[in-house]
């Protein structure tokens, strides 16, 4: 047997041994975001949350705080390339490193197509899409220039199905889906992996923002579950900590589906 078909002794000990790196979790505040946040910090990262919802990264520091973890917070509005420069010098100056990215911050609105209003289009768009592309190119650049880091892009079901009333966040969704792919594919041999999680329909302050779960847009999605109960925050944690640690060193360009078998119908 060659020395590249052995495992070494206590190799699978460490796969996903997380302890003191650092996060930085945009959309910290509440939600998907939070809930990854917070997990992180149980298993000993050092986490950075961005949002400009104040309030929310606060409770979600207290529990961070609380259960003995590291964090610190960071008022910051991801579609502003100026703003995320500034707060990643800020995080460097408290973690000196950036070892994960986990972009959560998103927005919905729900609206027929033909009468869709552009100001929520334009908004949905720029955090959502946006958003997503500034903060992977900003701590991107971090991560190129230590040779190693991991992006995690929140995508979801309706980047790969459509439902209706949501053509806008569909449309972003979808583009989350490709720039995952764009980026792992420029930065993969340079040490960045950039993957993405695709959520189900799920129970956050988001699905209950855009609509009440019997929406025509819940019913849709609903009616196409294999199960019919909505994913729980709490439970896209594994997948967050699978793609942040080296268990998924030759995982890159994908989205991992976190949709209860709804993509199978």
């Amino acid at each position: 047997m060659s020395d590249s078909d052995v495992v070494p002794a206590g190799y699978a000990s460490t796969l996903f041994d997380l302890r003191d790196r650092v996060a930085v979790v945009t959309g910290g505040g509440s939600g998907l975001g939070a809930a990854i946040a917070i997990g992180y910090a149980q298993v000993g990262v050092k986490v950075a949350l961005l949002d400009v919802n104040t309030d929310g990264m606060s409770e979600t520091e207290s529990i961070i705080n609380s259960q003995g973890g590291n964090v610190k917070s960071f008022k910051c509005d991801v579609t502003s390339k100026e703003d995320l420069t500034s707060t990643s010098l800020k995080i460097l100056e408290s973690f000196s490193r950036v070892d994960i990215l986990v972009n959560s911050a998103g927005t919905a609105f729900r609206s027929p197509a033909e009468d869709f209003p552009e100001d929520k289009l334009d908004f949905i768009l720029n955090l959502n899409l946006k958003g997503t592309y500034l903060a992977g190119q900003v701590f991107g650049n971090i991560m190129l220039k230590q040779q190693k880091g991991s992006i995690i892009n929140i995508a979801s079901i309706g980047g790969f199905n459509a439902y209706p009333l949501a053509s806008a966040y569909l449309a972003s969704k979808g583009g989350v889906v490709q720039l995952t792919k764009s980026f792992a594919l420029e930065w993969g041999t340079r040490g960045v992996r950039v993957n993405g999680i695709g959520p189900t329909l799920m129970d956050s302050p988001l699905t209950k923002k855009a609509a009440t779960t019997t929406s025509i847009t819940a019913d849709f999605i609903k009616g196409r579950m294999l199960r019919d109960r909505l994913g729980l925050p709490r439970e896209l944690v594994g997948a967050a900590i699978f793609l942040g640690s080296d268990a998924s060193v030759l995982v890159n360009g994908h989205t991992i589906m976190c949709d209860d078998g709804y993509l199978i119908a």
